[in-house]
């Protein structure tokens, strides 16, 4: 009853009060003689919006098993569809609600026509008549209960009391706006509650894939009698929710908010300017007193070194450490790992290392990169003779800069680390990070500083596009920086010298190149204290996006089919050999991704080349959580987490990339229903591939609701 009250007083006091703003009007410029053109006009659109509820009504009931599961389904996304509109239209509109309904009955009246006013009348009331009726539909498919009649019958009498109140003058006794506000944030989540209704519909009928069930409150609230059927009907409460039910609720109001947020920048003087909170107001803070240390970023690498030395010689001479003996399965005390030999160095490479530097380099950045990352340092000193020798470091050769170069190291080496036991065999695993410490040194060699990690490592191309999505960026005071002259932060200074990805500070607008190595802090004047660490929204440097790249666009795609590759559960393709599955799936998710995109560019108004470039920030978080899932197996595996951890990270991954679509599309399209028209093929890409993952994932059965 509460839903479909709320509901019906929410759709029918808008009606009131679009009749009521007309009728004002026509007395107001002495044209009462329209009045009942007003009165055919509404009663028309009652008689309609009577026959679609009694036509959606003999449809359900007329219906049984799965095709009425179908339909249910169909009308509660339908509902959830409109109400999304609706919600946009009055966010946007309803301020100028008078304004814009005055000026269509001037237009009409122009006509001097009584069909006009009519027609005007008519569209006006439906609108909400339609709503309403396909919104009550949804209501009684997902709850059954007698009580949607008497709450949409008294929502009716409260919205006829209201509007006749507005019309006479009292609006001072019903505050419209905080009304329109409490309803819309409620009403959003009934919406939400309608898509995961309709989902867990369609997931009996066997149209979405069926998922684990996320949780089982029946033994505390049951959701068909009491306050648990209530919560049903207003939120889509369920006892026991599919995975896919959770995703879509969390991604719809995700989406919803998104809409009506801007989370990203706005362009200030020429430049991109994201929402940046800095840490500290000087760098008498306690942080920057470390950060600013030269010799952090030195010693604790070097101490990094060190243990890789000393992993490496356990791997290389089968040095038995505590319970890693070399012999059986991989143990840790209550640990078991059936595919990794026992021993230390596959313990804390592949178990602890892995997942821990993606996770890390979401949250903190690159900070790896710059602050413990022994092959940096590695690099840097094979080339201090060459430097000594010539007085001047060699350029980038212009093949060095070439956008393709990271991303196909990092997709050689995942090749070769998957065909190879380098993995489960620890002298594999030594022998292979000694050829790439071999490659570090010849680079450090031939090449000036900084080549090898911005332009080469396999490791730091894949983290130059995930911490993208990084919260923590490194960040300048744009005016503290314009009144700087000597720049001490882009020439460098005795205590830290140069920044070793040859960035300027001053400009720096994106976390890709940034190693997180302090010499910008370090060499900036206390008394000025511009770079600063700070918090801003996860990924906000691709709600625009800022400095899309068409290579790192291309890249996305490309690793969502090589982790489909890697981390797969199917049969049909474990049968495959493995240089066509890894290759084959990178052809095929790329094709893919340029196929995508010459659909959604015409429809957004805009090149196919800019689509390209743009499009693939769509779906990094989606990538970024199979990455984890793919490249952690080990330790998934090892810690027993697979399927809960799973579930995790593509719930996640799959809302973030939502989020990230809307503000893309919104930016990016010559118009919002471009934008909504583009949305659509996209969004299907992306909800296929949650559903491969989760069928991979978490499969499981739902019970029929019927």
């Amino acid at each position: 009853m509460g839903a479909s009250l709320l509901v019906t007083a929410r759709e029918t006091l808008e009606a009131s009060l679009v009749i009521g703003i007309l009728l004002a009007y026509l007395a107001q410029t002495k044209n009462r003689h329209y009045f009942p053109s007003v009165w055919l006009g509404v009663g028309l659109a009652v008689a309609a919006s009577g026959l679609l509820g009694t036509a959606l009504f003999l449809t359900i009931g007329g219906l049984a098993g799965r095709p009425e599961e179908v339909f249910e389904g169909v009308v509660m996304w339908a509902a959830a569809g409109v109400l999304t509109y609706v919600l946009w239209w009055m966010g946007k509109q309803g301020r100028n609600m008078a304004k814009s309904l005055q000026g269509e009955a001037r237009a009409a009246l122009g006509k001097g026509s009584t069909l006009a006013i009519t027609t005007l009348a008519f569209l006006a009331v439906f609108r909400e008549g339609a709503e309403t009726v396909l919104y009550l539909s949804a209501i009684a498919s997902s709850s059954g209960g007698p009580g949607v009649i008497t709450g949409a019958a008294t929502g009716f009498g409260i919205a006829a009391l209201a509007g006749y109140v507005v019309y006479k003058g009292g609006s001072r006794y019903l505050d419209l706006r905080v009304f329109f506000r409490v309803t819309t944030i409620i009403l959003l989540v009934f919406a939400a509650g309608l898509v995961g209704k309709a989902t867990l519909a369609f997931q009996a009928a066997g149209i979405f894939p069926g998922t684990i069930a996320v949780w089982d409150t029946s033994h505390l609230l049951s959701e068909t009698v009491g306050v648990g059927a209530v919560l049903g009907v207003l939120v889509g409460y369920t006892a026991t929710p599919s995975l896919l039910q959770v995703i879509f609720w969390l991604g719809y109001v995700a989406l919803v908010v998104a809409l009506y947020v801007d989370l990203g920048g706005r362009p200030r003087e020429g430049r991109y300017e994201e929402p940046f909170s800095p840490i500290g107001s000087g760098y008498q803070h306690i942080l920057y007193r470390v950060l600013r240390w030269p010799r952090l970023t030195t010693l604790v690498p070097a101490l990094m070194g060190l243990t890789l030395v000393l992993l490496l010689a356990v791997a290389l001479f089968g040095i038995d450490v505590g319970p890693f003996n070399n012999q059986g399965m991989l143990r840790w005390g209550p640990f078991l790992g059936e595919e990794n030999e026992n021993n230390l160095f596959n313990f804390v490479m592949w178990i602890a290392w892995l997942p821990l530097l993606s996770l890390g380099t979401v949250l903190l950045g690159r900070l790896w990169c710059g602050n413990l990352c022994p092959l940096r340092l590695v690099t840097d000193w094979a080339r201090v003779p060459v430097e000594r020798l010539t007085r001047k470091g060699s350029p980038i050769q212009p093949y060095m800069r070439i956008g393709w170069l990271l991303p196909v190291a990092f997709i050689l080496i995942t090749f070769f680390v998957k065909w190879w036991p380098v993995q489960t065999v620890a002298r594999y695993g030594a022998i292979m990070f000694l050829v790439i410490l071999a490659l570090a040194v010849a680079v450090g060699f031939l090449f000036r500083r900084g080549t090898w990690c911005r332009y080469i490592c396999p490791v730091g191309g894949w983290l130059a596009r995930i911490t993208r999505l990084s919260p923590l960026a490194l960040r300048a005071d744009l005016a503290v920086c314009a009144s700087c002259h000597d720049k001490p932060c882009l020439r460098g200074t005795a205590l830290a010298g140069r920044c070793p990805a040859y960035l300027n500070p001053s400009r720096l607008e994106s976390n890709r190149y940034c190693l997180k190595c302090w010499a910008c802090a370090t060499n900036c004047p206390p008394e000025r204290a511009s770079l600063k660490l700070g918090w801003r929204f996860p990924g906000a440097e691709l709600l625009k996006p800022y400095a899309p790249d068409l290579w790192e666009s291309l890249f996305v795609a490309s690793l969502l089919g090589m982790y489909m590759a890697t981390g797969h559960r199917s049969v049909a393709l474990a049968g495959l050999p493995w240089p066509l599955l890894f290759f084959g799936m990178i052809a095929l998710t790329t094709i893919a991704y340029v196929a995508i995109c010459a659909v959604s560019a015409p429809l957004a108004g805009i090149s196919f080349r800019k689509a390209l470039t743009v499009f693939g920030y769509i779906f990094l978080p989606v990538e970024f959580s199979a990455a984890v899932i793919a490249f952690g197996d080990d330790a998934l595996e090892f810690f027993g987490i697979v399927q809960p951890a799973a579930a995790v990270l593509l719930a996640i991954g799959f809302i973030w990339s939502v989020i990230l679509g809307v503000s893309i599309l919104r930016n990016q399209s010559r118009g919002p229903l471009r934008a909504i028209a583009s949305g659509v093929p996209l969004g299907l890409t992306l909800v296929t591939i949650l559903f491969i993952w989760l069928q991979w994932y978490a499969s499981g059965t739902v019970i029929d609701l019927t």
